[in-house]
């Protein structure tokens, strides 16, 4: 027969492993918050992606991988996702897509577009930020668009140009006469933008 002193010990024993695991699983909730610029006393962060579509392209395919790891490994952040054509995606994408005539009701959070295009309608709604991710800055063949619309694609005051890489930094500031972005953030890769958009929102005080 166990003694009450042996019993004692046991559950004592037994609550130091638990709290010893809820640490780690703290310090690891932490450490994996911290990738994007948040820690644990953040309340959740939300953002918008706005494509042309989701269909196969390496933007997109790029683009519903890294919101689909986001979406797995991060419980402090939401990803919104909106898209101007609603067609089969290449990936099913692991959170919310909504049509862009959804982007009026958006006006708290800060938004990332992925083209000229997008950019455009985004300027047409409330966002009071929006990250102008320039993955192909192709400014030819663009007979759709006036000079001033796109103009405004990338000189907005409410916009932040990124871009892939630094040859499209060059061009496009030489182009518009703006600062482009310093961060280059390849491969569509929302991780990193997520963390450069929150970075910004908790140094801004937003």
């Amino acid at each position: 027969m166990l003694l009450k002193e042996d019993v004692n010990q046991m559950a004592k024993k037994k609550k130091n492993v638990k709290h010893a695991e809820a640490i780690k699983r703290k310090s690891a909730a932490e450490k994996e918050m911290a990738k994007l610029g948040l820690d644990l006393s953040d309340n959740t962060a939300i953002i918008g992606l706005v494509f042309e579509h989701l269909a196969v392209s390496q933007l997109t395919y790029f683009g519903i991988q890294s919101i689909n790891k986001i979406c797995k490994l991060y419980a402090g952040i939401d990803i919104v996702v909106f898209s101007q054509h609603i067609i089969p995606p290449c990936i099913n994408p692991a959170c919310s897509v909504f049509d862009t005539s959804e982007l009026d009701r958006w006006s708290t959070y800060p938004l990332i577009t992925t083209s000229i295009s997008t950019t455009i309608e985004a300027l047409s709604g409330n966002a009071p930020v929006i990250y102008h991710y320039s993955f192909d800055p192709t400014f030819i063949d663009r007979q759709y668009c006036k000079s001033d619309e796109l103009k405004r694609a990338f000189c907005d005051p409410r916009v932040k140009v990124v871009v892939r890489h630094k040859s499209h930094k060059q061009l496009i500031e030489e182009e518009f006469d703006i600062d482009v972005c310093d961060t280059i953030i390849p491969d569509c890769n929302i991780e990193s933008l997520a963390k450069l958009v929150l970075t910004e929102m908790k140094t801004n005080g937003c």
